[in-house]
């Protein structure tokens, strides 16, 4: 059976063992919808163009995406190409394994790997897509507790497009100065800020550094940085 074939046979085993995903593009993506038809869910399953009989690669990627936040950023950033997402990462990355984790479904592997891989999608990521089937109650979470879904999620910025979009400043300022205040890089963000106000044509598509481009939305959306 060609190396192909196995990877999308085990991709649509794996969405057979999950609830309420839909198989798309032969199974390589797996999307489930929330509650008010916007928010989305995305597993894509990466392989690799060097499979062979006893290596076949699957790497599971989490996203998350809005159809409204998608046209906001579109409007806001100037560009066509703003994907809609409000969060992402790697399988690995959001699991016990706490890093870049790939599976080998060659032979004997096979089995066992579709059931690490949906058994870890079940307890640990429908979870954090749970968090996300309503609007308010994941402007909550992120309120309190930022991007920290479980104890291997790191804080990012991510998702500050989308407090912005449909949260209150209150909350968004919130949200954007707790990543501020545990980000490792806390002096390089305020020294972005302070130059911001002496530009005259901020651009929102372009990253100095790790989320400079948000570090501006926030910026140009009137959010103010904690002064402690």
């Amino acid at each position: 059976m060609e190396t192909k074939v196995i990877f999308l046979n085990a991709c649509n085993e794996i969405c057979n063992k999950l609830d309420n995903f839909k198989s798309l593009q032969k199974g390589q993506t797996l999307k489930r919808v929330a509650q008010d038809k916007d928010i989305f869910f995305e597993i894509y399953f990466q392989t690799s163009y060097r499979n062979n009989k006893s290596y076949i690669q699957v790497l599971p990627h989490i996203n998350i995406y809005s159809k409204q936040l998608k046209k906001w950023c579109v409007k806001q950033t100037q560009n066509e190409y703003s994907s809609g997402i409000i969060f992402g990462g790697q399988l690995g990355h959001l699991t016990p394994y706490n890093q870049w984790k790939e599976w080998n479904i060659a032979g004997m592997n096979y089995n066992k790997s579709i059931m690490e891989i949906s058994d870890n999608i079940q307890k640990h990521i429908n979870p954090i897509f749970d968090i996300f089937n309503q609007k308010d109650k994941a402007i909550d979470f992120l309120t309190n507790s930022g991007t920290k879904f479980n104890l291997w999620a790191e804080n990012v910025l991510t998702p500050l497009d989308f407090m912005l979009c449909f949260a209150d400043k209150q909350r968004s300022e919130i949200f954007f100065n707790n990543f501020i205040d545990n980000c490792n890089y806390k002096g390089r963000i305020i020294s972005l800020y302070q130059t911001l106000p002496k530009e005259t044509n901020i651009d929102l598509n372009y990253s100095e550094f790790v989320f400079a481009n948000r570090i501006k939305l926030a910026f140009v959306n009137g959010l103010k940085i904690n002064s402690r």
